[in-house]
């Protein structure tokens, strides 16, 4: 738990740089637990459906939700671990 309290404002910010991507609407986090929402494609979860897929082909497994992709790393990660979280993700937002 202590090196998730120490990683958590290094992973938070990480996420939250992801705002800047036309795709995502939303985004929600709490200590090493995040959420990313992205505007809707049509139907309620299609999009979401599309990025989770993406995402699993670009290395990256996380759960959806309707439109909303969970983000839960492991409390023993790492930095590079974090960085790569949001590499994946943020190449992966861009192309949705």
């Amino acid at each position: 738990f202590e090196k998730g309290r120490q990683l958590s404002p290094y992973f938070l910010d990480a996420i939250f740089s992801l705002r800047d991507v036309a795709v995502v609407s939303d985004i929600r986090c709490y200590g090493m637990f995040a959420t990313i929402d992205v505007h809707p494609d049509g139907a309620p979860g299609k999009r979401g459906h599309v990025f989770q897929k993406k995402l699993f082909d670009n290395g990256l497994n996380l759960k959806t939700t309707g439109d909303s992709a969970i983000i839960a790393p492991p409390l023993i990660a790492e930095k590079k671990h974090v960085d790569e979280i949001a590499d994946v993700l943020r190449r992966t937002l861009k192309a949705l």
